[in-house]
């Protein structure tokens, strides 16, 4: 019911690691819930009622008209149930997934962290110390990697330019080939053509006669 990718990412780096946190944690008393697991907590009850809210009777009767006209108590009972075990299973998969991934303990250790740093802050009461946000935090952390995927990619337009040059080369002399070709050919059907025409033009007993100059010259080889 929660979302897999919201629960990933509270999954941190923190100083405690989570094994040896969940070797003593039979032996230890149950983790207080901090600010950021109750707030965790709050947005979940938030988004149950508005979905429950949204799912109203009125919406139901919408939806079944009929039955909410033949037997509206049976609807009525039906929608109940239906809530009941929608509010039900969100939160026990909500504490699974919370007990499984240990969010109170990483989440405490969190604000902790967050604790300790403007505990350090106001102490050594230095102006250079920057107050950032959360938001400004994690975007100063991704940068490093979001310029290196810039980089890749740079690199691979470099590549497919290179390449489409190449292509385009490639491409130019086969058109200049293909013109050759063309032009060649031309000629050939122009001399073909002028062959035709001058050879329509001698007389048929000339033309017996070159013709049989043609076999003696032939037959003397």
């Amino acid at each position: 019911m929660v979302p897999a990718q919201y629960m990933q990412d509270q999954h941190m780096d923190l100083d405690h690691p989570q094994e040896e946190y969940q070797e003593h944690q039979s032996e230890l008393a149950p983790e207080p819930e901090g600010k950021r697991m109750t707030k965790l907590r709050g947005l979940l009850d938030k988004a149950l009622y508005e979905t429950l809210r949204t799912c109203n009777f009125d919406a139901i009767q919408e939806c079944f008209p009929s039955l909410a006209a033949a037997n509206p108590e049976e609807l009525r009972v039906a929608h109940e149930k239906v809530c009941t075990f929608l509010d039900v299973e969100v939160h026990n998969e909500f504490e699974q997934i919370i007990n499984e991934r240990s969010i109170i303990f990483k989440l405490n250790a969190l604000d902790r962290l967050i604790e300790d740093a403007e505990q350090k802050g106001r102490t050594a009461g230095s102006s250079t110390i920057l107050n950032l946000s959360p938001d400004v935090a994690v975007r100063a952390r991704t940068v490093p990697t979001k310029e290196a995927e810039i980089e890749r990619l740079k690199a691979e337009l470099e590549r497919v330019q290179l390449d489409n040059r190449r292509l385009g080369n490639a491409l130019n002399h086969s058109k200049a080939e293909q013109a050759a070709i063309k032009i060649d050919l031309l000629e050939s059907y122009n001399e073909f053509q002028e062959g035709s025409k001058n050879a329509s033009s001698i007389p048929i007993h000339e033309m017996e006669q070159l013709l049989d100059a043609a076999m003696l010259h032939v037959q003397d080889l």
